[in-house]
């Protein structure tokens, strides 16, 4: 999923620099935190002029808790899969480029705490499923 990530964004200071795939965890990656267990609970890459796409297969990251990723270019569409992370309780996706409508499928993070999605060209209506979480 670290994979796929690094090849759909663009990362003009070199942020991934640090992505050894041949690594034994991606625990040692910059942006990236870890949880006890070892697996990827945060990817945090505010400011980091990062542009592309978000990749589908960040859902493949099934403990992650937080994504941050404000004030960087990423555009495209919000992966819908986002929904699927069921762990997930920060999202903040501020101030890039992603268009299109809010994913429906963001109303199943019953985890969630803390959502921003301002400052893109997001268009349609706020999902209903949103108004159900608490």
């Amino acid at each position: 999923a670290l994979v796929a990530l690094k090849e759909e964004l663009h990362d003009p200071n070199g942020s991934f620099n640090s992505w050894d795939l041949n690594a034994a965890t991606p625990c040692v990656f910059a942006m990236i935190t870890c949880s006890p267990d070892g697996t990827v609970a945060a990817l945090g890459a505010p400011n980091a002029a990062l542009s592309g796409t978000l990749s589908r297969a960040i859902a493949n990251l099934t403990n992650l808790q937080t994504i941050l990723l404000q004030n960087n270019n990423i555009s495209g569409e919000i992966p819908l899969e986002i929904g699927s992370l069921s762990n997930l309780q920060t999202l903040d996706l501020s101030n890039n480029g992603f268009s299109g409508g809010v994913p429906s499928s963001l109303g199943h993070l019953k985890s969630l705490l803390y959502l921003r999605l301002n400052n893109n060209s997001l268009s349609g209506p706020i999902p209903a499923s949103l108004a159900n979480m608490s």
